[in-house]
Order: C-alpha cells, then structure tokens, then sequence
C-alpha cells in the first residue's frame, strides 16, 4: 500500500482537517476523473502545479471543511479512526466522489477516491467572537 498523509487547513480561521490516502486507489487517472468532474478543473490544477492527486486532496479537504462547518463542528485525532470513517461517509456520499466501493473491497476504507478524515479542526465562531454593528439605510 502506498499510504500518505496531508493536512488540507485554511490558515485565517485555522481550519484543518489530516486526511489519510490510498495512492494505490487515487491514482492520477482517478484524480483526473474527480477534479474534472467540477468546474474550473483547471484553475485547481494550476494552483497545485499541475499535481491532479493533489488537487483531488485539496478537494476532499475543502469537501469535508465545508460538510463540518455545516453540521456545527469538528475536532478528533488519528485515535478516533471510527469519528473521521463517519465524517469521510458524508464526501464519499456527494456527487463526483464515487462513493465507498463495493462491499468487502479493502477500498471501502478510503472510498473509491482513496481519501479518508483521520483528522479534524474545525470549529464554528461561537456567539462571544461575533459583533452585531448596525447598518444605515440607503
């Protein structure tokens, strides 16, 4: 198994999530397959320096930021393998991520992507860090 992992984060915020992939299952072909899936394919593929395995990751992780932020929030470490297996459920369940792979596939611990959540914080603002500034009409 060709096994690495990364750190998608967004540094303003400080959101974060580690994300474990199967290379072996990611292969640049597959990656090609899901960043093309959306728009501006190329715009993600230029950002990464024309790595297609990379931008897939960078996706999953924005994928996954975004789904946690919706749900409320996030922190679990890589001791919390069946906390991020749930969160990874939830990307391999969207459109354009193929799903968890046949039943009994060793993929179906990383998805037909190949990417897993082992990792994750993300936290919405809580009511203390919002400011409330009225607005004049016109």
């Amino acid at each position: 198994m060709n096994i690495k992992r990364y750190t998608v984060k967004e540094d303003w915020k400080g959101y974060s999530v580690t994300l474990e992939v199967d290379l072996d299952v990611l292969t640049e072909d597959r990656a090609t397959l899901i960043n093309e899936f959306w728009t501006s394919s190329e715009d993600r593929l230029a950002e990464c320096d024309g790595n297609v395995q990379h931008a897939a990751i960078r996706l999953f992780g924005q994928a996954m930021i975004c789904i946690m932020l919706e749900q409320g929030q996030a922190y679990f470490g890589p001791d919390s393998a069946g906390v991020g297996r749930y969160w990874s459920k939830d990307v391999w369940a969207l459109e354009g991520w193929g799903g968890s792979g046949p039943e009994g596939e060793e993929n179906n611990v990383y998805g037909w992507c190949g990417i897993r959540c082992i990792g994750a914080d993300v936290s919405v603002p809580s009511f203390d860090e919002l400011e409330l500034v009225e607005v004049a009409n016109g």
